[in-house]
């Protein structure tokens, strides 16, 4: 789907976000990816991807509401990154692949993850969420600490 067409039928909109809201994203995502570190050491991959996902999502709707822009759509808002942050287009695909593995965990019935897949995940999500401190404004990893993989 088109960035225009995102717009057009609602599922990404203007709206005001308070700097509170955009902070609570940032903490939500550091809570998944803690969340995804606890799924890894247990071996709980499938869980550990979900999450990791869930940690992206999280710091990319910090990038939005920063930008003063409300989603109803998953794919809207990798749309809107590719679009509008094309430096952040690594882990824009990323993103999306992990979304697309989400997708699978949850609603697959033959589901295959390695520990490999949850580990890069959690490299990745780790990357993408300091990138987009960096992007909003740094508040502070809610644990006082990096996590695993920073």
């Amino acid at each position: 789907m088109r960035l225009e067409e995102c717009f057009n039928r609602g599922l990404l909109r203007k709206a005001r976000v308070s700097e509170d809201v955009i902070t609570k994203e940032l903490h939500n995502a550091y809570r998944h990816l803690e969340n995804a570190i606890k799924c890894l050491d247990d071996e709980m991959y499938d869980l550990a991807v979900v999450s990791v996902y869930t940690a992206m999502f999280h710091a990319s709707r910090a990038i939005l509401f920063r930008d003063g822009i409300k989603e109803r759509s998953h794919i809207c808002v990798i749309e809107y990154l590719r679009v509008k942050y094309p430096d952040l287009g690594e882990y824009v695909a990323v993103l999306d692949n992990y979304r697309q593995s989400r997708h699978t965990m949850l609603y697959g019935i033959d589901v295959d993850i390695l520990s490999d897949d949850a580990e890069e995940g959690i490299r990745s999500a780790a990357d993408f969420i300091e990138k987009v401190e960096s992007i909003v404004g740094r508040p502070q990893n809610p644990q006082g600490k990096k996590s695993e993989g920073e």
